[in-house]
């Protein structure tokens, strides 16, 4: 009797288990394509929280309000800074087409200064002064490297443009999510509670705090450099200043210094400008290239110390398994399980 309630009660647990498991399955097929989206409107709920709190102090406790103000600014900051990067990137990309075809497209003749830069003063200077006198050959020559550049940027803007569109809808659970601030950090607790027990509140405070950090000192830091850069770019009218402001805070993001782009630059404008403003711009843009040394300090937590290795495992993995979109998420989501896991180590070796 005992063996056959024994196998009755073993076969019910399979089926409730089996029944279990397919639920959770089918539950998470079918939330996997708003999972990137959603992760990052939790990102920026974190990331914006204590502005939220600020806000909603200021209004006198209308949280619906101080949270449609927040989703409203920064959607009219993406939709703004989208649509002129996209404008810039069509526009110019159109030009070249258009002007290689129709043969209308003029390159200026290179500078004589080039063929004194060294290394690739002498290579460089016949490139462009092919380019300058017949385009179509130096196509020709180049034809392979800018077949593989011409896909690589197609597949860019077509991420650029997806990316957009989920951080528009990022923004908008960011909005709902600090509407209902209280309501989701006591469910937080209440989940890991389950899992973590009385160390619960620890971790969801941790790992806000490790969000807000990554978010001020990685990406704060990045746009304040890029616009530093972009500045200097466009008070000098160097080409395609749009997108290389872009170049440079994807290089700040991904913590590769921004000064490996800006000595080209530099070159470049030397070999145009005055020797004066050639010295101003070069000096200016040292300093904005360099000027992560001293933002990460003022803007990354004091008590979080998260090795720049970790974000820029996190920034590339997150462009393999997310596309641009993981440039953004990688980082915080890599940044916050380093240091779960470092918590983790450090409370089992305490014991």
């Amino acid at each position: 009797m005992e063996k056959k309630n024994f196998m009755s009660w073993t076969l019910e647990s399979s089926i409730r288990i089996a029944l279990l498991f397919l639920l959770i399955v089918v539950s998470f097929l079918i939330f996997r394509p708003f999972l990137i989206v959603t992760v990052w409107g939790i990102i920026l709920a974190v990331a914006f929280y204590p502005i939220f709190l600020w806000l909603k102090k200021t209004l006198k406790g209308k949280s619906g309000l101080s949270a449609g103000i927040i989703s409203a600014i920064l959607l009219i900051i993406v939709i703004l800074v989208s649509f002129f990067v996209v404008d810039k990137l069509i526009n110019n990309i159109t030009f070249l087409s258009e002007g290689i075809k129709s043969g209308s497209l003029k390159i200026a003749h290179p500078p004589e200064k080039v063929k004194e830069w060294p290394i690739i003063g002498s290579s460089l200077y016949d490139f462009w002064h092919m380019a300058s006198t017949n385009i179509e050959s130096a196509i020709a020559k180049a034809g392979p490297r800018l077949k593989g550049i011409a896909e690589w940027l197609l597949l860019s803007v077509k991420d650029l443009i997806s990316s957009i569109f989920i951080s528009i809808f990022a923004i908008i659970i960011a909005g709902l999510l600090l509407n209902n601030a209280e309501k989701a950090y006591s469910f937080s607790i209440r989940t890991f509670d389950k899992i973590l027990g009385k160390r619960a509140k620890l971790l969801v405070d941790n790992s806000r705090d490790t969000i807000q950090s990554v978010v001020k000192g990685v990406m704060g830091v990045a746009i304040i450099q890029a616009l530093l850069v972009g500045i200097g770019l466009w008070f000098v009218g160097v080409p395609g200043a749009a997108l290389l402001t872009l170049i440079v805070f994807v290089l700040a993001l991904i913590q590769i210094p921004p000064i490996i782009l800006v000595l080209p630059i530099i070159i470049y404008v030397f070999s145009k400008e005055s020797t004066t403003v050639a010295v101003i711009f070069a000096i200016y843009e040292v300093i904005a290239g360099a000027s992560d040394n001293f933002l990460k300090p003022m803007l990354l937590g004091r008590g979080l110390k998260i090795p720049m290795l970790i974000i820029l495992i996190g920034a590339l993995g997150g462009v393999v398994l997310m596309g641009m979109i993981g440039l953004f998420i990688g980082p915080v989501i890599f940044a916050l399980a380093y240091e779960i896991f470092n918590d983790w180590i450090q409370k089992e070796e305490s014991i």
